[in-house]
Formats: structure tokens, C-alpha cells, sequence
């Protein structure tokens, strides 16, 4: 807390941070701090990097959404110490320039993870009844009746199994889906702990009527997913993506999705945000939502909340390792 005398700036600039109460900028004034609210810009990633420098107008703290932050930034702000993700996810934050610059990097974990695993049941569930085409057929003033595939005894794939893949199993398993996953450090307990077994990446592909990635967005990982991916798939497998766009070869997937090679794409995150002409908006088998899939009011405040009380408690010298990149 900024002891009397002391003024520490806190620059917001992760949009709607002051969605709900706005209990996240109530704390922080309620703690002393200078606030420079910039929440209604709507930074996202396509946002240069420029702008973001001179948004921060030299604060000693920054709360950062999904717009790029790195060297350009913190050149231009001497006075930053802390930058403190209202995310889990990091890669658009520069963590070579942090350590360059000794600036702390912090992350709002374990407040998102559940938000998002609904997110993708609510994917699932889309393909799974198919409610939407027989409201449609209803308000037409028809009577079809159609079997669709459901939920249960459907094997649902996880390219991950981190935090958010392990809340998709605790809402998947109870709807008597077969979980499988495929992740670098596998273990055994797991199988017993979270109803779930491993599998190899090939098996997985060719096994699974629903994929979803959950894996964050590294050298590894980027163009995971491309035509030999797509073409290992069942032709029934519905496609998710709610971890980072660049995960995905986004043409071989239009590919797979117009041809008919797999029967659906469901897509929470794009390249450039905000994203109005991604290639998959005519795919009518392509489910989009923008970037929604942490976007509720409680899960909102708790990550506004996480990301504020990171800041002051490195402000404070007491920061937990459990928050902390860097």
C-alpha cells in the first residue's frame, strides 16, 4: 500500500475491467493508488504496440488484458515495476523484456478456468442436440423431428489438461462422455482423479468426436493443427478452439470445414482481435463467438479482482509465487 506521501500509478488498460461493480478500481482507490482507467478503449491484440506506450503514461503498474506489451513499453515507462495480466494466458506479454527491465509479471490463475470449460460444454451441447436448427424448423411453423448424436458415450478429446482441460472433464464425465487426453507430462492418478485417460496425439485424433484445444500459445504449439491434423480426424469430429488462434492453420481448417472433412468448428479466438473478417465467418458449420468464453459477471470480477490484488500485494512485498511469471 502506498505508505503517506507516496503516490504509486496504476494504468488499466484490459477493456472492460470495470464491468460489474467495479469492485477490482473500487479496491485499488480504496488502497491509495492513482488510477488511470483506460478499460473503455478496448485494447485487444490488434492493438500496436505503440499505443500501448503511450497509454501507460509512465505508471509504476500496468493491468493488462490481451494487448501486446513488451520492450516498446517499457522503454517508454521507467517508472513500470509490475505488470499484472487480468489472464492466465501470456503470450502477448514479452517475458525476455521483463527480465531485461526487472519488471514483475503476474497472471490472474485459477480465476478463468471454469468460465471457459462452459464455454466449451456449451459448444458441445450446440452440435450434440442440435436446438438450434429445430428452433428454427419450429418457427417456420414446422413439425421435424430429428435424431441427433448427444453427449453421452461420445468421445471428447483434450489437447491439454492444465487447469482449464481438467474443469472440461468435471462438467464432460458427469454427462457420461469418455474423456480422453493427450498432454507432455501425463499422469497416471489423473485416470482416477478426473475420470479421464491418455492418449497419444495420433490416437486421439482419430478416436475423439469433439477436440478441444487448451493449450497456451508457444513455439511449440503455434500451427499445431493444420491439414494432416485435420485429415487424421473422424468426419463426424466437431473442432474447438478456445485456447489461441495461432494454435490453428486457420485455411486448412475453412479446408477441412467446406470440404466436409470434419462436421464442425467451434471458435472462441482469433489472430487479431477485435476480428470481424475471419475466414471462417461464411462457414456455415463454423460456430464463432468473440472471445467470449471467460466472459461472465462472476468470472469477470474475480479476474478484475485477482489481477488488482496482484498488483498491491506486489506493492506490498507479498506477491505469491502461485501469481507470478516473473
Amino acid at each position: 500500500m502506498p505508505q503517506k506521501g507516496e503516490f504509486i500509478k496504476i494504468t488499466i488498460t484490459a477493456r472492460n475491467f470495470s464491468a460489474g461493480d467495479n469492485a477490482a478500481v473500487k479496491f485499488l482507490i480504496s488502497k491509495g493508488y492513482e488510477i488511470n482507467d483506460l478499460s473503455a478503449e478496448s485494447f485487444g491484440t490488434g492493438t500496436p504496440e505503440e499505443v500501448i506506450a503511450d497509454a501507460v503514461d509512465n505508471a509504476d503498474a500496468v493491468i493488462a488484458g490481451l494487448e501486446p506489451i513488451g520492450e516498446k513499453v517499457f522503454s517508454k515507462n521507467p517508472n513500470l515495476k509490475i505488470v499484472s495480466k487480468r489472464s492466465i494466458g501470456y503470450d502477448t506479454l514479452d517475458l525476455e523484456a521483463c527480465r531485461r527491465h526487472s519488471i514483475t509479471a503476474a497472471r490472474a490463475a485459477g480465476t478463468v478456468e471454469g468460465a471457459v470449460a462452459e464455454h466449451v460444454m456449451a459448444f458441445i451441447l450446440y452440435f450434440a442436440r442440435n436446438i438450434h436448427t429445430q428452433n428454427a424448423s419450429m418457427h417456420r411453423g414446422e413439425w421435424v423431428r430429428t435424431m441427433s448424436c448427444g453427449a453421452k458415450s461420445r468421445t471428447l478429446g483434450l489437447v491439454g489438461f492444465g487447469g482449464i482441460g481438467k474443469e472440461i472433464a468435471a462438467r464432460a464425465v458427469p454427462f457420461g462422455m469418455n474423456v480422453i487426453y493427450s498432454c507432455r507430462h501425463p499422469k497416471e492418478e489423473w485416470e482416477h482423479e478426473h475420470g479421464v485417460h491418455y492418449r497419444s496425439m495420433d490416437e486421439l485424433l482419430s478416436e475423439s468426436d469433439f477436440i478441444s484445444v487448451n493449450v497456451p500459445l508457444t513455439d511449440e504449439t503455434r500451427g499445431m493443427f493444420g491439414e494432416k491434423e485435420f485429415s487424421a480426424m473422424k468426419k463426424e469430429c466437431v473442432f474447438i478452439n478456445i485456447a489461441r488462434s495461432q494454435v490453428v492453420d486457420v485455411n486448412a481448417l475453412k479446408n477441412a470445414l467446406d470440404s466436409g472433412r470434419i462436421k464442425g468448428a467451434c471458435i472462441d479466438v482469433f489472430d487479431s482481435e477485435p476480428c470481424t473478417d475471419s475466414p471462417l465467418i461464411h462457414c456455415e458449420n463454423a460456430i464463432l463467438t468473440p472471445h467470449t468464453a471467460p466472459f461472465t459477471e462472476e468470472n469477470f470480477i474475480g479476474m478484475n479482482m485477482r489481477a488488482a490484488m496482484n498488483a498491491d500485494d506486489f506493492f506490498n512485498g507479498i506477491l505469491v509465487e502461485k501469481y507470478r511469471l516473473i
